[in-house]
């Protein structure tokens, strides 16, 4: 397929945008708009720079992703044969990821010149690292996680199941709701009699969006088609206590989240000059937050700063 360089982007919905969307419609802008084509050497100044900047992330994400990699390699490879890995292995795993992560961040220069290829910290990009306390916090938690995982219910049940699906890192999965394609790919499917079990693996605290999200995992799963039917349950997998939570879906919840799900996409839409080419509002059409206290923290805040000021939202307090 050849690449095609497009005006504006494509429209889509997943968790993750629905999410920054409520957070704050600017920083929705900048990572879904105001970055596109930025990876092109002819773009725009400022597209490129939101364009680095949405590549930024911190030492929290950068675990959780390498968990969720380590736990999917983990099931694949028990499941071809494999010896059941002990925490030690997966854990000096673990710490290479990370380690690395921490080595790239300090190679500013070449990050700047290839966003997508080399892993940013925001600690770095604004700063000297990570403090000692987060870096100890880190790796307590990818211990924790990791060890927790080997003892999970969802790791004994995936490994015995006929038939299990593992989200593909480098994969984005997608069903079509009214034209518009979902982004939702559980962590872990498989099938245990006649109901589905669907597993978020979570390695940050609970929260109350979790739920919803089985729910879309649940609206994906009746929308694949390749699947037959039958009663689902979902699972959260908060792997840095070692606690879960089952939550089975009703086909009544199912109906509800693909009209929120609606919904939202009805939301996002009213930001559109053109909702057929999916073009953007002006850039102060879509408002900083009402709470700017957090701010800082966002990797869009350099292109916002002036603009805070102005409005008088700088300062500690």
């Amino acid at each position: 397929m050849v690449f095609e360089i497009r005006p504006h982007p494509d429209f889509s919905w997943s968790q993750s945008r629905r999410s920054t969307f409520r957070e704050c419609p600017r920083k929705y802008y900048w990572h879904y708009y105001g970055s596109h084509n930025g990876w092109l050497d002819e773009a725009g100044d400022e597209a490129k720079r939101a364009w680095r900047l949405k590549k930024i992330t911190n030492l929290h994400m950068v675990l959780g992703t390498i968990v969720h990699e380590i736990a999917a390699d983990a099931i694949l490879r028990v499941r071809g044969g494999g010896a059941v890995p002990d925490a030690a292995e997966l854990i000096e795993e673990g710490r290479g990821r990370l380690n690395r992560a921490w080595l790239m961040s300090q190679q500013r220069e070449e990050w700047e010149r290839r966003p997508g290829q080399l892993t940013m910290l925001m600690a770095f990009y604004r700063g000297s690292g990570p403090s000692r306390d987060l870096i100890e916090t880190i790796r307590d938690k990818l211990h924790a996680c990791l060890r927790h995982f080997l003892l999970s219910e969802s790791f004994r049940e995936a490994v015995a199941a006929p038939a299990v699906e593992v989200k593909e890192v480098d994969r984005l999965d997608f069903i079509e709701l009214d034209g518009v394609k979902v982004y939702a790919q559980p962590d872990l499917l498989y099938k245990l009699g006649d109901a589905w079990r669907i597993i978020d693996w979570k390695t940050g605290a609970r929260h109350v969006s979790h739920a919803p999200q089985l729910r879309t995992y649940a609206v994906y799963l009746q929308e694949r088609g390749d699947l037959p039917k039958g009663p689902v349950i979902g699972r959260l997998e908060y792997l840095g206590t070692g606690d879960a939570v089952s939550v089975p879906v009703s086909e009544r919840e199912c109906a509800e989240e693909r009209q929120r799900i609606a919904d939202s996409v009805a939301a996002m839409r009213t930001y559109l000059s053109d909702p057929v080419r999916n073009e953007a509002l002006p850039r102060d059409r879509f408002p900083l937050r009402e709470d700017t206290r957090r701010c800082p923290q966002c990797p869009f805040f350099e292109l916002c700063e002036t603009e805070l000021e102005a409005a008088g939202a700088s300062g500690p307090f």
